[in-house]
């Protein structure tokens, strides 16, 4: 064989080789097949909360007076005393000579009355008033005046201060007290006749009387039946936001705990604090936890309201897989620089992402990449990017940390989509899709979550609601999406409000 047709059939035998080679590497060179990333199943794991919140009964004083009023007869004695000892016999010595005086007898009648009672509170006391009318007549004074009348006024006060009991029920102590404004006095011949003495004893009976009906009275508030339905009504479900994704709030009271009172002018407002934990929820909305029976009093009182829960601010993946088409779609109107193959434009054809193991998520982007002028010389190929994103607390500035690629090919230079896409501006592009995301969702979430809870009847009871503080926490990728968990404290007050 000449040296010519030796080295025909070497080149025959080498590209026969090479076709074997590629054969049996499975064309290696011009196409390579990479499994995508497994998808997660991770549920979101959003951290229980545990709140205190007020939750206030208002009492009105109007039975307490009514009962009072019921108690206390409004003619509370009489007198019909017929030739009583008016006057008494009286000595005196004139020019040495002892002389007595005659005693002086009369007819006494009258009756004491009372007036409105009157209750009202002030700060940490009940004041009880009740004006007392005395009117005493003598007549058929020693044969000699016809008759002569006293009229007399007193004030009876009464001060009462509330305790509870670890078992709810209710407790007065009372202290009273009385004095005359103008004493029952008649001037008789030039004597005065006082009944003080005599109506003072009657005037203490009636206080005693007064103390036992106001204890009376305040045991039977029966303030455990009033609360047992705040009790019930704070295990509940309530919306945080109604769709996209529907967020739903879980309390559960874990105690209640008496936290003193104050007194108005018409009503007796206890306050309690109630201890509950808070669940936030995503998805369909959970049951209501079952209510228990109303504990007794836990004595330590919580000092403050205070609402601690986790809003979650989640971003499902189908939702972001747009926002990161816009943002890369944006980024390749402009040439990419890729050294050392040159400068290359870039189409995306579509996107997708979910999470992956390990708290990553995972990002395909399909794209076409080609030089300047030279469609149809292009490359084409999906390119995985899996990372764990990130954030400062208190930011929603999305990072990208321990990055990893791989890629789908179907050319031999598609390495150019790889070296792409591992460019800082591709995946700066991404991250800023991320970050305008959670901006506006975040900011979103937020204004409904406010509108939502910031007051809502349940029942005869009105539940107010104030957010006062929140910060952000670390963002982590789970099965359903994106979780940017947002903790937002404040305060939270149930108040007694029939309609």
């Amino acid at each position: 064989m000449s040296a010519k047709h030796w080295k025909t059939a070497r080149s025959h035998f080498q590209a026969m080789l090479l076709v074997a080679l590629l054969a049996l590497s499975g064309c290696a060179l011009f196409e390579q097949d990479v499994e995508p990333p497994p998808r997660s199943n991770e549920p979101i794991e959003i951290p229980e909360g545990f709140s205190v919140v007020a939750a206030d009964i208002e009492i009105a004083l109007g039975q307490i007076r009514r009962s009072l009023e019921g108690e206390l007869p409004t003619r509370l004695w009489s007198i019909n005393r017929p030739d009583a000892q008016c006057v008494g016999p009286k000595q005196a010595r004139i020019i040495g000579i002892t002389l007595k005086s005659p005693t002086i007898r009369c007819d006494l009648t009258g009756q004491v009355t009372r007036g409105a009672i009157a209750l009202r509170g002030r700060g940490d006391e009940l004041i009880v008033t009740m004006p007392i009318h005395a009117e005493v007549t003598a007549s058929n004074i020693a044969g000699i005046v016809k008759h002569e009348t006293a009229k007399a006024q007193a004030n009876v006060s009464a001060r009462v201060r509330v305790s509870i009991n670890p078992d709810w029920s209710a407790q007065g102590r009372v202290s009273i007290d009385y004095n005359w404004t103008q004493p029952p006095t008649i001037d008789l011949l030039g004597q005065k006749l006082t009944f003080a003495n005599q109506a003072d004893k009657r005037l203490k009976k009636l206080v005693r009387r007064l103390e036992r009906t106001l204890e009376q009275e305040i045991a039977r508030l029966d303030l455990r039946s009033q609360i047992e339905p705040v009790w019930e009504r704070a295990f509940t479900v309530q919306s945080l936001n109604a769709k996209d994704p529907s967020v739903w709030l879980r309390l559960t009271p874990q105690a209640l705990s008496y936290n003193g009172y104050s007194a108005s002018q018409n009503s007796l407002l206890v306050k309690m604090r109630l201890d509950a934990s808070t669940e936030v929820i995503v998805g369909e909305k959970p049951l209501a936890p079952e209510a228990t029976v109303l504990p007794d009093q836990r004595l330590e009182a919580a000092p403050d309201t205070e609402l601690s829960l986790t809003i979650p601010v989640i971003a499902q993946y189908s939702q972001l897989v747009p926002v990161i088409e816009r943002a890369l779609a944006k980024r390749a109107e402009r040439v990419f620089v890729v050294p050392p193959m040159g400068d290359r434009m870039i189409e995306i054809l579509s996107v997708n992402a979910y999470g992956t193991a390990g708290n990553r998520i995972a990002v395909g982007v399909d794209f076409e990449a080609w030089p300047p002028g030279e469609r149809n010389d292009s490359a084409r190929g999906i390119v995985w990017l899996t990372a764990r994103p990130t954030n400062a607390t208190n930011s929603r500035t999305v990072r990208f940390v321990d990055l990893e690629y791989q890629m789908e090919t179907t050319r031999f230079t598609s390495n150019v989509l790889l070296e792409i896409a591992k460019m800082q501006d591709f995946s700066s592009a991404i991250e800023g899709a991320l970050t305008q995301n959670f901006e506006d969702d975040y900011d979103g979430l937020l204004h409904k979550v406010d509108a939502e809870i910031a007051q809502r009847r349940l029942g005869d009871f009105i539940v107010t609601t104030q957010i006062d503080k929140v910060n952000t926490g670390v963002l982590m990728a789970y099965g359903e999406g994106l979780f940017l968990p947002v903790s937002a404290n404040g305060a939270t007050e149930i108040r007694y409000a029939p309609d």
